[in-house]
């Protein structure tokens, strides 16, 4: 089969050693293909589906792809799917101490090839995040205003940083899960202890000095919970003791933490596959 490969200068409108545009029509079925540079999709709108090697996947709104220099791959998108495309040259970030370990470390494991992915998914939480980056670059891209390549390479730092994170917390989570296993045990004592309150995600993950989705992927990982269904269970086995002390169930709920008696009876039900009148009944 004959690949192509594409050059930068593919775009009659790209930098010395990167281009960004955002594409709006739709694209027909590519061939198969490699290109010089790295290539990063993020997926605004509607879906498309990425080839790679003997992989496939459909990528939907807020999914991402990075591709390497010479790896073949190719697209098709659906109608009205909104993408955008930030291709850069090896050398677009120059050494480490300029664009950071981090960065650096990432784009050499993404070259060797490592876990190369169809695509990438991207926390809820950083979704406004990437795609206001994306657009901050093409802006700047188009204006071309004083200044426009530092500010374009600032922007592509932190995306690419956001990617990497990602991609670490992933493939070095053993690791990753001993040095901050400590955090997350303070975290479930201190729920523990002040379920009564009114704990947030935010909160706890702040305590931990981890970012959200890090802490939830090792939260879950010791407790087999998710942070809302362990302090729902903490909640709720406390309820059962009141319970069994003789307590009014109407008096109960906010004694455990919960704002109004519907969603403590709701999550009652749900853990312990009875309401709370029942358990009373069978428990006194």
């Amino acid at each position: 089969m004959d690949i192509k490969k594409f050059v930068l200068s593919y775009y009659n409108n790209a930098a010395e050693n990167y281009h960004i545009q955002k594409v709006e029509e739709t694209r027909e079925a590519k061939k198969p293909h490699t290109h010089e540079y790295f290539q990063i999709y993020y997926i605004a709108k509607g879906s498309l589906c990425h080839y790679l090697g003997n992989k496939s996947s459909r990528l939907h709104q807020s999914d991402m792809f990075i591709i390497p220099p010479g790896t073949v791959h190719h697209i098709e998108t659906a109608p009205n799917t909104v993408f955008y495309s930030f291709s850069f040259m090896p050398d677009f970030f120059g050494e480490a101490k300029q664009s950071g370990k981090l960065v650096s470390l990432f784009l050499q494991d993404i070259l060797g090839g490592k876990d190369l992915l169809p695509r990438i998914s991207i926390d809820s939480e950083d979704i406004f995040y990437i795609e206001s980056i994306m657009e901050r670059m093409l802006a700047e891209f188009n204006c071309k205003s004083f200044g426009f390549n530092e500010i374009i390479h600032s922007y592509a730092t932190l995306l690419v940083s956001g990617l990497a994170r990602n991609y670490f917390e992933k493939n070095s989570l053993p690791e990753y899960f001993e040095n901050n296993k400590q955090f997350v045990l303070y975290c479930i004592e201190y729920i523990k202890n002040n379920f009564t309150e009114q704990i947030t995600l935010d909160e706890i993950s702040k305590r931990s000095t981890m970012s959200k989705s890090s802490f939830c992927k090792l939260f879950y990982k010791l407790t087999g919970h998710s942070f809302n269904s362990y302090l729902n269970l903490c909640r709720i086995k406390k309820s059962t003791e009141y319970i069994k002390n003789g307590y009014k169930i109407t008096a109960i709920y906010g004694l455990c933490g919960y704002s109004d008696f519907s969603t403590f009876y709701r999550n009652f039900k749900k853990i312990m596959g009875v309401s709370p009148m029942e358990f009373k009944k069978n428990n006194l």
